[in-house]
């Protein structure tokens, strides 16, 4: 299925309605479940994200909370449950590590297509060493996993933090569970996407968790917990990150958000979203209901447009920026240059060879190299009634759906995929001014009388 959104200026505009955080909530569902394992009552959660990645987390947990029953009782398991957790890398990287160190535990968990391409070998790894009993069914290092639960008590792990800080943080959420707790070193390397540590380390600790943890190592106390009553989910920075690019190529225009989680009172990383945008001219209004309005100052932007100098970031701690921020940037005319990307190639795509092959499609030539993503100004002739495909890849399609506004249409490929964090997107553009239709196609000319 392929849609095409068109962009009305004239059209009446009704506020977006932002996602909860999937990355908090994944984090508190898993905690909530290390809870239970000890006996605990969990917290309770007012309300969650309707995302896949959840469903899929939720779909584990009830398997997991059967057995768990089944244990607490004094029954065996006699049979592995079979868990389909979906394309979810954050579900499977924390729901791995939870079941494998809970005793008792046999579960067969398998996933979508993508996500048995994408590595967990470093963490299956950790958790070997540790004495986790984990089951490649199909190739060794990716799922299909059969995974027999453990008492783990290793005195310490090491773990190169340089390919997803979700192995960081799956070991550290698991391991209240753990005999001796968790003393995890990272070999030298510095983490990537360190603000999700953090991330994690902070909701550990409103649960009651005894954590530390600096550039080098973690630590985690053993048997430390105890959930709050309950925990509120805040919106998500990253589903935001679009309605800003979308601020910068309607230059002008109020871009009204229903709520909007202030960012210097956030746990996610992302938030810097709105300090990067910032400098391009935009301005984030909140007000006293949680809705905000952002707003791009035309003067400011017209600066960075003529500048021949590219804006210069280090994403290496926020990569799921980087797709509305490289395409937003180019639509808008500036120049930029990103370090610290290189692990862009371990998401649901290559997102480094996912953005240049569809940018180049707009007219827009990156320079890549295996750490930087830059564009300086290079075009070359745009594809004619080209359709962007999203590689099954939620931030893909959203990243590019905006450019509707600086062009006369876009057509986006498999639109579902944005169900995996913000199902709502599509609704959101359209209160927003975008005319969405949606086409079956049916060859290379399909879309050529529907501009």
């Amino acid at each position: 299925m392929v849609i095409q959104l068109q962009y009305r200026a004239e059209a009446e505009v009704t506020p977006a309605e932002l996602p909860l955080s999937k990355s908090i909530a994944l984090r508190v569902l898993t905690l909530n479940s290390v809870a239970e394992a000890l006996g605990l009552s969990p917290a309770g959660i007012p309300a969650l994200p309707d995302a896949e990645d959840v469903e899929g987390m939720q779909r584990a947990r009830e398997a997991y909370a059967a057995q768990l029953a089944l244990l607490s009782g004094g029954a065996e398991v006699a049979d592995p449950h079979m868990v389909h957790i979906g394309e979810g890398g954050a579900p499977l990287r924390f729901f791995t590590a939870l079941a494998a160190s809970t005793p008792g535990i046999d579960l067969s968990i398998s996933t979508g297509r993508s996500l048995m391409r994408r590595p967990l070998m470093l963490l299956l790894e950790a958790l070997r060493e540790a004495g986790a009993e984990i089951h490649c069914e199909r190739k060794e290092g990716y799922p299909p996993l059969r995974i027999l639960g453990r008492r783990l008590a290793p005195e310490s792990l090491g773990l190169n933090p340089g390919v997803s800080s979700q192995f960081v943080s799956a070991l550290m959420m698991a391991s209240p569970l753990w005999q001796h707790g968790l003393h995890l070193h990272f070999d030298g390397a510095a983490p990537v996407s360190a603000p999700y540590i953090a991330m994690t380390a902070e909701i550990m600790r409103r649960f009651g968790a005894e954590v530390e943890w600096d550039e080098r190592e973690v630590r985690v106390a053993p048997g430390k917990l105890q959930p709050p009553a309950e925990y509120c989910v805040e919106t998500d920075w990253s589903a935001a990150s679009y309605f800003y690019e979308l601020a910068i190529l309607l230059p002008g225009h109020d871009i009204p958000l229903a709520r909007l989680t202030p960012p210097d009172g956030s746990l996610q990383g992302d938030a810097r979203c709105a300090e990067i945008f910032s400098l391009l001219g935009v301005t984030t209004t909140l007000k006293p209901d949680g809705s905000a309005v952002l707003r791009c100052d035309p003067r400011l932007l017209d600066l960075f447009r003529d500048s021949l100098h590219p804006l210069e970031l280090d994403m290496n701690a926020t990569p799921d920026l980087v797709p509305a921020l490289a395409v937003g940037f180019c639509l808008a005319g500036i120049r930029f240059r990103f370090s610290g990307v290189g692990h862009l190639k371990h998401k649901e795509t290559d997102r480094m060879l996912a953005l240049s092959t569809e940018l180049s499609k707009l007219g827009y030539m990156l320079d890549t190299t295996p750490d930087t993503m830059a564009w300086l100004g290079a075009r070359c002739p745009a594809g004619d009634n080209e359709s962007i495909a999203t590689y099954s890849d939620h931030r893909m399609a959203m990243a590019f759906a905006p450019a509707a506004a600086k062009l006369p249409y876009i057509a986006i490929e498999d639109p579902g995929v944005v169900g995996k964090s913000f199902p709502g997107y599509w609704r959101a553009l359209e209160g927003l001014g975008f005319e969405i239709r949606t086409f079956k196609p049916r060859g290379p000319e399909w879309l050529k009388g529907n501009k």
